[in-house]
């Protein structure tokens, strides 16, 4: 129980630095703060006009507030989208006159930065210094002191290619991974409160700068401000790169929303040409990832065959469940007393994987059988692309379960993000065979559809997302596991997609 009025404390956050600690985090704040008048043996009476006098003491506070969870070569396609195409334009327009000048605004603890660098270096090699300029900023002091020491251990690694690994890190003697100096001094990091009045001068004149998983953290009137504080330190014809899913949380008006390939991002000015002089990685590239999986225009696979074992029934909701079958009985067993999920997946919610998964574990080393832990534990290690551990816990699910959509949207979800189109198509088709009204199915069906040019099929799968956000959204049938669809955003990603297929759009009407 708090000793203390929160209110107080949650003001001071917001105005000096945005975080917003309403309801559902409240806990991780009343937290911090307990630690620290712990750690001083003063009176909790005493703390807040401490932090209000002492800007050294607040930032031991917001340092222990700010979420860090971040991994080396996170959401690739945005790398290879900033190698294959966005650099290179950059260069010819800077034509040798000045560097390239690349920020990572909330950086972390430097994967991001250093994988933007390592990328490029498989593309520029050696000459990268004499191309580019690469900063990063983040108001955790305690972060950027790791930054600067540049080793890291296995977790920051689970989405890196192990060669690439093996070439810019030597091991310490700790027995994590370190990185050699030809990548670490590339990269300068500075602290920066995004809503500091004044940048430093460092941090401006910015080509292409990365603002990548920390507007969630913001509502909508604190994210503008930041907005209009990182258009300032742009180019007139810079570039501003947000997480794919926050694309529509920041198309606020401040800057122009473009699409190319798939991919989104912000321009302040006019956007630069498409058309790169420079040609793409060769297939044969050490770094896998730069390269865009697409999928060749071969016929899709006929429907399941009968060596592919079939759900008897849905699962998904009166609407499109089989009437005539009765759902198998819950078990009889008695409860355990084990820890609220909520809590996990408020975890989840805040990117603090590494406690979920501990309390996940927890929950199933004392119930190895319950369900929801093991959908969400599969959901989780499908986030850290732990790709087999995943689609085993899921595929455990469906031999128990063959009705289970969120095993199927997993396994879909996993041989997506592995790049196995089709094996995705496949698993997808299951979830909407039992359970139509499932649009987040038909919507990764039509991306996939349209990534294999099937176009028709791709603007049948958009129209009937369409169709199912018309009205009141109907039962997906998704039980467990959050995928994190923001509906507008979707509305308008089948809209343009439609409209880019060659299909005007029945638009959604808006709720």
């Amino acid at each position: 129980m708090s000793l203390f009025d929160l209110e107080p404390f949650k003001a001071l956050i917001r105005n000096r630095c945005g975080l917003n600690f309403e309801a559902r985090n409240e806990e991780t704040l009343q937290r911090a703060l307990h630690e620290r008048i712990r750690h001083l043996a003063i009176r909790p009476g005493d703390y807040l006009p401490l932090l209000l006098a002492n800007t050294r003491e607040f930032q031991e506070l917001v340092n222990r507030l700010t979420i860090n969870e971040t991994y080396f070569f996170r959401e690739p396609e945005q790398i290879r989208l900033l190698v294959n195409s966005l650099a290179a334009r950059k260069l010819v327009a800077r034509d040798g006159r000045s560097l390239v000048r690349v920020l990572s605004a909330g950086c972390s603890s430097g994967e991001e930065p250093y994988s933007l660098v390592m990328a490029l270096m498989e593309r520029y090699g050696e000459s990268v210094g004499r191309l580019f300029q690469f900063i990063g900023c983040d108001i955790d002091s305690v972060v950027l002191a790791k930054a600067r020491r540049g080793c890291y251990t296995e977790f920051s690694f689970r989405s890196m290619d192990e060669s690439m690994r093996n070439r810019h890190f030597h091991r310490d003697p700790g027995g994590g991974h370190c990185l050699d100096n030809s990548v670490r001094e590339q990269v300068v990091f500075h602290q920066y409160n995004l809503l500091a009045d004044s940048p430093p001068l460092v941090l401006r004149h910015i080509d292409i700068l990365f603002f990548r998983n920390v507007s969630i953290y913001f509502d909508v009137p604190t994210r503008r401000i930041i907005l209009e504080r990182l258009a300032s330190l742009l180019q007139d014809d810079g570039i501003l790169i947000v997480g794919v899913s926050e694309t529509m949380a920041n198309d606020l008006g401040v800057l122009r929303l473009m699409e190319e390939e798939g991919h989104y991002y912000f321009v302040k000015g006019a956007p630069a040409e498409s058309t790169s002089p420079f040609p793409l990685l060769t297939p044969t590239a050490p770094l896998s990832l730069i390269d865009d999986c697409k999928p060749a225009a071969t016929p899709l696979p006929a429907p399941l065959s009968e060596g592919i074992p079939l759900p008897l029934s849905s699962a998904c909701s009166a609407a499109c469940a089989n009437p005539m079958i009765t759902p198998a009985p819950a078990s009889s067993a008695p409860p355990l007393c084990l820890p609220d999920l909520t809590a996990a997946r408020r975890l989840l919610e805040e990117k603090r994987h590494d406690e979920a998964l501990t309390l996940l574990d927890t929950v199933l080393t004392a119930d190895p059988t319950h369900l929801e832990a093991r959908l969400l534990k599969a959901h989780l290690l499908v986030l850290r692309k732990e790709f087999h551990a995943a689609e085993t816990m899921a595929k455990r699910v469906l031999a128990e379960d063959s009705r289970s959509i969120d095993a199927l949207m997993l396994l879909g979800l996993s041989a997506k993000w592995r790049q196995q189109p089709l094996e995705a198509i496949e698993w997808f088709k299951q979830v909407v065979y039992w359970c139509h009204d499932c649009w987040p199915a038909h919507y990764y069906l039509a991306d996939l559809y349209r990534a294999g040019h099937e176009t028709e099929r791709a603007r049948r799968g958009y129209r009937v997302v369409m169709q199912r956000l018309s009205g009141p959204v109907s039962d997906t049938g998704i039980r467990h596991i959050p995928l994190e669809l923001p509906l507008a955003e979707i509305r308008f990603l089948c809209e343009h997609q439609l409209t880019r297929l060659g299909a005007p759009p029945a638009r959604a009407r808006t709720r």
